[in-house]
């Protein structure tokens, strides 16, 4: 039974962290190392890790700030596993998670592994937020796995990507030369997670990245994922429409609704500067 690194990079979410850390440790699979890289939280992030008192655990305070790919990255050279796993902080593993994966590994030309990701409750509202993919190609750091040669035969995350799309950017590069299989089998439950004002206005940023990733590897389907991501130009001229798509359920609900549209006119602006930086044409 070889060894199977999990790597996982939190900030500030010791509120969903215990569920995570549990559930990876409760794997039917047994001879794993958990790498948890705390990007320099200022909440009570360490006091958790300790509660679990387990060795299986190798806790990195990394208080660098040179982008989410530079932590992903530290995190793959504090490894030592030679297949890697991702998941987030506020994602709950099933126990046969890392067997499922381990099963298709076996396959020839196969060098990464897709999971399949729900919400952890349906009955959410309009300031929470989750991950899903049901179907896959998204390639998201929430449920992925790789060789460990293969991150390093390709350079890993590309330091570039300070935001996000480095988990989609280095997904790109594998497949040039290898398989990445979708296995609907490999579960992870997204748990829901409030929106901050703040965190929404930041999120907004990620449009240059995106911008990047069109460029580099003339993925445009990257410009349609999500409500928020197409379809900021629908958002911003008919706003309405954000009443009908998300659920109100409560006054923080209601509240966040004009921050979206905020968000939205931010997001496309951020796209066509970084279009117009790039020559490259986007509406």
């Amino acid at each position: 039974m070889e060894l199977v690194s999990i790597i996982i990079i939190t900030k500030n979410h010791s509120k969903y962290l215990s569920k995570c850390l549990k559930s990876v440790l409760d794997q039917n699979y047994k001879n794993i190392e958990i790498i948890l890289v705390d990007h320099n939280s200022s909440d009570n992030t360490s006091e958790i890790v300790k509660s679990f008192n387990s060795d299986k655990i190798k806790y990195f305070l990394y208080k660098e700030n040179k982008g989410i790919a530079n932590v992903r990255n530290f995190g793959i050279r504090n490894s030592k596993g030679k297949l890697i796993f991702f998941t987030d902080s506020d994602c709950i593993v099933t126990k046969n998670w890392i067997e499922e994966g381990i099963t298709i590994f076996s396959n020839d030309n196969v060098e990464g592994i897709e999971g399949k990701t729900i919400a952890e409750n349906q009955n959410f509202g309009a300031s929470e937020h989750f991950v899903e993919n049901f179907l896959g190609g998204q390639y998201q750091t929430c449920n992925i796995a790789y060789k460990r040669s293969t991150l390093i035969e390709i350079g890993m995350f590309n330091e570039n990507y300070r935001i996000a799309y480095e988990d989609v950017e280095l997904a790109l590069r594998v497949k040039k030369k290898y398989t990445i299989k979708f296995n609907p089998e490999m579960l992870v439950f997204h748990q829901l997670v409030k929106w901050s004002i703040k965190a929404l206005i930041c999120n907004a940023f990620r449009g240059g990245d995106k911008v990047m990733l069109v460029k580099e590897h003339k993925y445009k389907q990257i410009l349609n994922f999500g409500i928020l991501e197409i379809n900021s130009l629908i958002v911003i001229f008919f706003p309405f429409l954000l009443f009908f798509y998300y659920r109100i359920k409560s006054l923080r609900d209601l509240i966040i609704i004009p921050i979206f549209f905020l968000r939205a006119i931010i997001h496309r602006l951020v796209i066509w500067k970084a279009a117009y930086n790039n020559k490259i044409l986007i509406f």
